[in-house]
């Protein structure tokens, strides 16, 4: 199986009944509501989304299908919720979603703006509702009236260009106000506009990928939300890294200069902006998603694992707990690792006969190097004793001996400082790891490094094992039968082409 990028409906995390809990949660809440979905990048965030989308009655489209809601019988396998304790909540509040990805619209003058269009874009408005919305907008920010003036035309709706929507907007204002539209009265009017196309009933809109922007644009649109469209009868789901987002915001609000130190007030903005936080856990065990991702119905990637390492059923399991062990639980990463390290294998020159057979931890090893540590990758293939050298002696005590573990930690783990495990090869306590890594460096403490994020060495536990195995050694050229090769011999040189009289030569 060949895995894309794309979020997938279908859960292998654990993922399910935490998006019904959070989709009880949206049909009991007081709107306004803000929901933010918090993970880092690549640990799942729009997948999550999508299962909240289906189980509140998005359309999904799935494999054989096209686009429409979850059936009953589906929503009870997924969600293990049978429709009749559904309906009851979904019946109080009819809904309707809308998905709205800002970052696909980071480079228009008003993110605002956009997510109007959108709006405007799921309902078919009848004239009254669309003289309701018009006035908002009317009031819009000017530079995107002529794309708006576009968006009426394909709506077929007769709406005026830039210089028309400045008169009306005058006329309004001469009949209703004496100032500009305050921003309570631009929220009136986006309530009533979607209470009129929604039958009085409740707007949900799902905005992906906020962190993803750039410059100003998150925190515009975050603006926009409170000020303009925090309506009576809608809920916000955003999905963001709630790091990434901080640092985006603390330095619109600061400016380039020592942006770290209005973190804090950026988390304070943040908590006015949402009235739920909802953090995405990091999954704990991954051996399903491993599992299917590995792809164990698929005969030719089992016969190549034979060919290669002489790995057989029984061995199954014990791949997909290493990789399960060892790679960081951020389902993008592990997706990404698990597709190219099968591209590797293809790659790899093919054993001769049994006592040949590579050994399948090794090139998870060096493949996650080159994945996750490319800089220790390059350097094991310049020098294939740096492997041994220091690698291997990194992992065992944390004791940084080279400029190329900056920054890396290893993993926590159960055993104390002075044991077995640890004089055997294994990881060191927590406790025994620092101050290991106090000895060794400076601590210091300028304000560039306080926004350095440290990097765990997850590889680690395996190089552990298999060094035990080894007694801590592998001589140059195992290593280097592990490493990708062209392979065979350098083909002779075709003979040179014959050299036609009366042709010019250089």
């Amino acid at each position: 199986m060949i895995s894309n990028d794309e979020p997938v409906y279908l859960d292998a995390l654990g993922h399910y009944e935490l998006a019904k809990q959070l989709g009880h949660r949206v049909l009991k809440c007081p709107p306004p509501y803000v929901i933010g979905v918090c993970g880092s990048w690549g640990s799942g965030k729009t997948s999550f989304l999508k299962m909240l989308w289906a189980y509140l009655g998005g359309p999904v489209e799935l494999v054989g299908r096209k686009f429409g809601g979850l059936r009953d019988d589906e929503r009870a396998k997924w969600f293990n919720e049978p429709q009749d304790d559904f309906s009851p909540l979904l019946n109080k509040r009819k809904l309707e979603l809308i998905w709205f990805n800002p970052w696909q619209h980071q480079f228009e003058t008003s993110p605002l703006v956009a997510l109007l269009n959108e709006i405007r874009k799921h309902f078919t408005m009848p004239r009254k509702a669309y003289d309701e919305a018009g006035r908002l907008i009317d009031v819009a920010t000017h530079a995107t009236l002529n794309a708006l003036a576009d968006f009426g035309k394909e709506l077929k709706i007769p709406i005026p260009g830039a210089k028309g929507i400045m008169e009306r907007g005058r006329e309004y204002e001469g009949e209703h106000f004496s100032t500009g539209l305050a921003s309570q009265r631009f929220r009136d009017f986006f309530e009533e506009a979607i209470r009129s196309v929604t039958k009085k009933g409740l707007l949900v809109i799902f905005i992906d990928d906020l962190d993803r922007c750039e410059g100003d644009v998150a925190y515009h649109l975050l603006e926009a939300l409170k000020l303009y469209v925090n309506a009576d009868n809608c809920i916000y789901v955003l999905g963001l890294d709630q790091n990434h987002l901080e640092r985006s915001i603390a330095k619109a609000l600061s400016g380039e200069a020592e942006k770290w130190r209005h973190r804090p007030l950026a988390r304070d903005y943040l908590s006015k902006i949402f009235q739920n936080l909802y953090h995405l856990p990091v999954p704990r065990h991954t051996s399903r998603y491993v599992d299917a991702l590995l792809d164990a119905d698929d005969p030719a990637f089992k016969a190549q694992l034979g060919q290669l390492f002489g790995l057989n059923n029984a061995d199954w399991k014990l791949l997909v707990e290493a990789l399960d062990d060892n790679l960081p639980h951020n389902p993008r990463k592990i997706k990404s690792f698990i597709g190219s390290w099968k591209l590797y294998l293809d790659s790899l020159i093919k054993p001769e006969g049994p006592s040949d057979k590579l050994d399948w931890r090794l090139t998870l090893i060096l493949h996650y190097l080159a994945q996750f540590e490319e800089p220790l990758f390059r350097k094991v293939e310049e020098a294939p004793a740096f492997y041994s050298d220091y690698i291997i002696r990194y992992s065992r005590d944390g004791i940084n001996r080279h400029p190329l573990f900056e920054g890396l930690e290893l993993p926590y783990s159960t055993p104390s400082a002075g044991s077995e495990a640890d004089e055997k090869g294994g990881l060191p306590s927590p406790a025994s790891a620092a101050a290991a890594a106090d000895e060794s460096q400076d601590n210091k403490k300028d304000e560039k490094q306080i926004e350095v994020q440290p990097r765990i060495f997850w590889i680690s536990r395996l190089i552990n094992g298999l060094a035990k195995e080894t007694r801590f050694k592998l001589d140059d050229e195992t290593v280097h039968r592990h490493l990708l090769r062209s392979g065979g011999k350098t083909p002779e040189p075709p003979p040179p082409l014959p050299i036609v009289p009366g042709e010019a030569t250089e």
